[in-house]
C-alpha cells in the first residue's frame, strides 16, 4: 500500500490516439476496482513521446472520460513534467552499476524474440563511464538497457502465478532511447512504483509486467498489484487499437458502449439509462472475479 495505506489505482492512456472501446474497457476495469475497493482513481497521460502524439488527444481523451461518466481523484498527472523524475532514476541505475549503452538497430534483432545481449559488457562497472556520458549529451546513436537477471514473479489477479526467468532467458529492457527519449518500460515502472497499489489494464501488456517489476525492484521500490484484463478485439479477431484504426468512441453512444464493456469484462448484467446510474450500480456490483472466469472460459 501507499502511505496512506489507501488503495490507488490509476488509468494510464497515451496521446498516440483518441479512446476506443478498448480504452473503455480498461478504464472501467481499473475504475470500478479501484471505487469497489474504496480506493482512489488516478488519470496519467503517457505522453513521453512526442513524435507520436497527436495533435489535441490530450483534449479529446479528457473530454471522452468526462462524456462517459468518470471522475478521477487529484489532478491529472503528466508523464511530460517528469522527466527529472525518470533521469533520477537513470542515475541510480547507474550508481548501481545495473546499466550499459547498446548501439543495436532493429534490423540487427530480427531474428531474436529477446534481446540476446550482443553489447553486454564485460564489466558493467566499467561502462557506467559510457552511460553518463550518454545521459549527459542527449541524443546520439545509442540507447541505455538495464541488465536484468534472477527471477521475477508475481501473482496476477486474472491470470494467477507468473514468473520470469532472467537467467534463462535474459532480455535487458531499454531504459534511455537512441533519441534521448525515456522508454515506456522506464516511465511506466518509475510512475507506478509512486504510491500506485493497483494496476489494472489489458493483458496484451501483461508480458511488459516482469521487466517493470525488475526495474522497480533494481530501484528499492515495491511493486504494485496486477490484474491483466481481456483486451477487446475487432471482427478480425485482433486486439482494438489506434494503429488498427479502432473507431473513436462516440459520446452519443456511452449508455450502449457502457453496457457494451460491462459484458466484455464478464459482469452480471443490469439495466440502466443515464451514465450516472450506470456507475452507481457498477461500482457496488463489480467482480474482478468474474474477468478471472471470462478469461479462463
Amino acid at each position: 500500500m501507499n502511505a496512506s495505506g489507501q488503495y490507488l489505482g490509476r488509468f494510464a492512456p497515451s496521446p498516440t490516439g483518441e479512446l476506443h472501446f478498448g480504452s473503455l474497457v480498461a478504464a472501467m476495469a481499473s475504475y470500478c476496482d479501484a471505487k469497489h475497493n474504496h480506493g482512489k482513481w488516478l488519470v496519467r497521460i503517457d505522453n513521453i513521446d512526442p513524435p507520436r502524439e497527436l495533435s489535441g488527444a490530450i483534449a479529446s481523451i479528457i473530454e471522452s472520460l468526462t462524456v462517459f461518466g468518470f471522475r478521477w481523484d487529484n489532478k491529472l498527472v503528466m508523464q511530460a513534467d517528469r522527466s527529472n523524475v525518470y533521469r533520477a532514476a537513470l542515475n541510480d541505475l547507474s550508481a548501481a552499476n545495473l546499466l550499459y549503452c547498446c548501439s543495436c538497430i532493429r534490423r540487427d534483432l530480427k531474428a531474436y524474440q529477446h534481446y540476446p545481449g550482443i553489447c553486454v559488457p564485460a564489466s558493467l562497472a566499467s561502462a557506467q563511464s559510457d552511460v553518463m556520458t550518454r545521459l549527459d549529451e542527449g541524443a546520439a546513436l545509442t540507447s541505455v538497457r538495464m541488465r536484468t537477471d534472477g527471477i521475477v514473479h508475481f501473482t496476477d489477479l486474472c491470470h494467477g502465478p507468473i514468473e520470469t526467468n532472467f537467467n534463462q532467458t535474459p532480455d535487458d529492457p531499454i531504459l534511455l532511447r537512441k533519441d534521448g527519449l525515456f522508454s515506456y518500460a522506464l516511465a511506466c515502472a518509475v510512475d507506478d512504483a509512486d504510491g500506485i497499489t493497483h494496476v489494472v489494464r489489458g493483458s496484451d501488456l501483461l508480458d511488459t509486467t516482469s521487466h517493470q517489476i525488475a526495474i522497480m525492484q533494481a530501484l528499492g521500490k515495491t511493486a504494485p498489484q496486477y490484474a491483466h484484463i481481456p483486451v477487446a478485439t475487432g471482427l478480425d479477431g485482433h486486439k482494438l487499437s489506434k494503429q488498427t484504426h479502432a473507431a473513436v468512441l462516440d459520446p452519443q453512444n456511452a449508455i450502449a458502449l457502457l453496457g457494451e464493456s460491462w459484458a466484455h469484462l464478464g459482469q452480471d448484467p443490469f439495466t440502466f439509462s443515464t451514465t450516472g446510474e450506470f456507475w452507481n450500480a457498477a461500482v457496488s456490483r463489480w467482480q474482478l472475479s468474474k474477468v478471472r472466469i471470462a478469461i479462463e472460459g
